[in-house]
C-alpha cells in the first residue's frame, strides 16, 4: 500500500500544481479581459472545473483503499496525509507566490 501512495503522490503532486498554475493564469487573463458580471460568472466556471481537479485525487485515493480504510484507520490517516502532501505546493503557489496578483485582480478579499 505504501509503495502505491507513493507512486500516486509523485504523479499527483506535478499534476495538481501544473493545473493550479494553469487556473491561476486564466483567472488572470478573465480579469484583465472582463470585468462585472461577466468576469464573475467565467470565474465560477473556471472555479467548479478547477475543485473537480482539486477533489479527484482524494476521492481517487479512497476509492482504491476502500477495504483497507475500512480496516484500519492507520490507512485512514495514510490517504489524507499523503492527500495534503499532494496538494501542499499548489497551495503554497495560490497563497503565498500570486495571491498579490490575485487581489489586485479583484479574486480575493484582502483581510487587512
Amino acid at each position: 500500500m505504501e509503495i502505491e501512495l507513493l507512486k500516486i503522490i509523485g504523479l499527483g503532486m506535478p499534476t495538481v500544481f501544473i493545473f493550479m498554475v494553469i487556473y491561476v493564469h486564466l483567472l488572470l487573463g478573465v480579469s484583465r479581459m472582463f470585468a462585472g458580471i461577466v468576469k464573475f460568472i467565467l470565474g465560477m466556471m473556471l472555479y467548479i472545473a478547477f475543485s473537480v481537479v482539486i477533489v479527484s485525487p482524494v476521492t481517487y485515493l479512497i476509492r482504491i483503499n476502500q477495504p483497507a480504510i475500512q480496516e484500519s484507520n492507520y490507512t485512514f490517516l495514510a490517504v489524507l496525509l499523503s492527500y495534503l502532501i499532494i496538494i501542499t505546493p499548489a497551495i503554497y503557489y495560490l497563497i503565498k507566490v500570486k495571491k498579490k496578483e490575485l487581489q489586485r485582480a479583484g479574486y480575493f478579499l484582502s483581510l487587512k
